[in-house]
């Protein structure tokens, strides 16, 4: 694969612009710089390592391997307890945004983010500049994937380093990046952020109708698993969740429910989670993924974060206390029916526990390696839950994601309670359902929870919002930063 390297003066930051990939032909800046790049994308294998280095650059520790996962995001959201005042994520999760730890993870962040962004733009400047060398179809698909692509990585910048919309609609917020250029690009509110994203998936969406996980059929082999690709569902999923996080509950309830109605992602079965050994478990609710990351690294990552004994430094390990698991499942109230409380957790530095749900294993089921979900079913059915015009609608959404997490209808919610009791029925759902995914926390936000449960300094909602890395600030003409 080739390894596209260009360097511009960026959002006013140095950036290297590069695809992560297995081979080191390197694009220096140069005036050969431009005959890389038109042989690049003259064949269709151009395209595919394109793409293919953006969901590679996704899968690191600084992005979804990590920080934006089970690590960073997960960490903000208390989650975790700590046994020892170290590690990358310690003063994160104190809210010390300030201490020099706390500002290395939270600009890789933010540095690779736009990096893998800029890189979607040189895949669309590609398709659009060398038409002729991708058949129709396939142009359809790439850019439809690029643009959504595009979106959703906005819009994970957004929920962390921006307002949210209920609390500030109209505060600057982030650069929102369209194309490869060396202008430095201006801020945007929150409100234009979420048009901008909202605009690129429909346009996702459009390109894509044709999407073989739609349609059937096959365009070429490598865009052939969908599950791995930023697919036509993945992009009705992502436009549930921007259009819920703007407040447009019916634009979010008809994606929602596209997908749901779909069929697509069937419910996991008991017996591949209730089974005897870990090895052979489904840790990730396999066939409810709409969109995941095929990430090679992930044995490496989730030992260094999620599992005792992998490595010897144990600095980074993330624990979770029996007291605190206990209190998210509701233990006292529902005992032991819930199959995330029973199969999610092992032991880890004896009286602690660790999310299990990406541990890999040599002996495990082939379809279960290397997999890790960013969108899932289950949220489509909170959404329509909190979205929902009518109780009964509501409810029925909501007792039939418990239906297939454990309960039986003898702990169904009645349709007679009040919205405030569904409203928090649904948030302690995202807190049991999305641990190690990072959804509690951009939950929290969404909705402006003044406290969050567990944390260990009294919560300010200024923590919300993460500080813009200063190169930023100072190289971007920004005079002032978005968070303290």
């Amino acid at each position: 694969m080739i390894l596209l390297r260009t360097i511009s003066n960026f959002l006013g930051i140095v950036f290297f612009f590069l695809v992560v990939t297995a081979c080191e032909d390197w694009l220096s800046v140069s005036p050969s710089s431009e005959v890389r790049y038109n042989d690049l994308f003259s064949h269709k294998n151009g395209f595919k390592d394109q793409l293919t280095g953006i969901y590679t650059a996704m899968c690191t520790e600084s992005l979804y391997g990590a920080n934006l996962t089970y690590g960073m995001v997960d960490v903000l959201g208390q989650q975790y307890v700590w046994t020892l005042e170290t590690g990358n994520y310690y003063h994160l999760n104190r809210f010390e945004y300030t201490n020099k730890t706390s500002i290395s993870v939270i600009d890789n962040t933010w540095n690779k983010m736009y990096n893998a962004i800029v890189n979607t733009n040189i895949l669309l400047k590609g398709i659009r500049e060398f038409t002729g060398v991708l058949s129709a179809d396939e142009s359809q698909i790439y850019e439809g994937e690029a643009l959504g692509l595009r979106a959703f990585l906005h819009f994970d910048i957004l929920r962390l380093f921006g307002k949210s919309y209920t609390t500030g609609p109209d505060a600057k917020a982030i650069p929102y990046v369209t194309e490869v250029s060396n202008k430095v690009i201006p801020l945007s509110t929150v409100s234009e952020v979420l048009n901008s994203i909202v605009a690129d998936l429909e346009k996702a969406k459009r390109l894509l109708k044709n999407d073989p996980v739609k349609v059937g059929g096959l365009v070429t082999p490598f865009l052939g698993n969908r599950n791995f690709h930023f697919n036509y569902y993945a992009v009705c999923a992502a436009l549930a969740r921007v259009y819920l996080y703007k407040n447009d509950r019916e634009n979010a309830l008809t994606n929602a429910l596209e997908v749901i109605n779909a069929n697509k992602y069937p419910w996991v079965k008991q017996e591949n989670v209730t089974t005897p050994t870990r090895e052979a478990r489904d840790g990730i609710f396999l066939t409810e993924s709409i969109f995941m990351l095929n990430n090679t690294d992930l044995d490496n990552l989730t030992g260094k974060y999620l599992r005792e004994g992998f490595t010897s430094d144990k600095s980074n390990l993330l624990t979770m206390s029996q007291e605190v698991i206990d209190q998210i499942f509701e233990k006292e109230k529902y005992g032991s029916f819930d199959w995330r409380l029973n199969y999610y957790f092992e032991v880890q530095k004896e009286t602690f526990y660790g999310s299990s749900k990406l541990w890999q294993f040599r002996t495990m089921p082939a379809a279960y390696r290397n997999q890790q979900p960013l969108i899932r079913i289950s949220e489509m059915y909170l959404i329509a839950a909190e979205c929902a015009v009518s109780r009964t609608e509501a409810i029925s959404y909501f007792n039939t994601l418990r239906h297939h997490r454990g309960f039986d209808a003898g702990s169904d919610l009645s349709e007679i309670i009040s919205e405030e009791i569904l409203r928090n029925e649904i948030s302690k759902e995202y807190r049991k359902e999305f641990i190690g995914e990072g959804q509690w926390f951009f939950y929290c936000k969404r909705t402006n929870r003044k406290e969050l449960p567990n944390a260990i300094v009294p919560f300010n909602e200024n923590y919300y919002v993460l500080p813009l890395p200063d190169q930023e600030i100072e190289y971007g003409n920004r005079f002032q930063k978005t968070a303290k």
